[in-house]
């Protein structure tokens, strides 16, 4: 942080045109970047992650020929990008909520898979829990969401879904009786 302090110092002192062209040339640095200052200044590119998440896990797990492995650190990566970027509450529960399914439809699909999917889901599932209790203020839409939710769940009996019916009674209070 004291490079910072410096950092915001220097660029103070520069020229408005000097601003002009520093932030230009920020603003071209980086695809992630270019996102990055368009959706926390200007808004609206929620799709942009939303489409970038899915196709790393769902559409991995149900593409067409041979289907492929999600990779939690770019979906990781795709979730803390979106929330630096200040995306919507809204996009913020898609992303996690494609997050867990990718990860539990993969270990549905598959049998298993990586060790760490069963705790990417039920993180991924948890946060979405979490977004869900904390901002959706309807009691009704948000027992709605928690019992399609739990319908999911039930769909889905197999060894990798005991901690994810623990995570989601510690959250909502439900129980998923098999």
């Amino acid at each position: 942080m004291k490079n910072f302090k410096k950092i915001k110092e220097k660029f103070n002192q520069l020229s408005q045109q000097e601003k002009d062209n520093f932030l230009q040339d920020i603003y071209n640095f980086s695809k992630d970047t270019k996102l990055f200052l368009e959706n926390r200044l200007l808004g609206g590119n929620d799709d942009v992650f939303i489409k970038a998440i899915e196709k790393e896990t769902i559409g991995k797990v149900y593409k067409k020929g041979l289907p492929g492995t999600p990779n939690g650190v770019k979906v990781n990566s795709i979730i803390v990008k979106a929330k630096k970027s200040g995306v919507s509450i809204d996009a913020l529960m898609k992303l996690e909520r494609l997050a867990y399914r990718g990860f539990i439809e993969f270990l549905n699909e598959f049998g298993g898979g990586p060790e760490s999917f069963d705790e990417m889901a039920d993180k991924h599932m948890e946060n979405y829990l979490i977004l869900v209790r904390d901002n959706i203020k309807s009691e009704k839409e948000r027992n709605d969401i928690f019992q399609d939710m739990k319908k999911y769940l039930l769909k889905k009996n197999n060894m990798y879904t005991d901690s994810l019916d623990d995570v989601f009674k510690e959250i909502t209070g439900i129980s998923v009786d098999r």
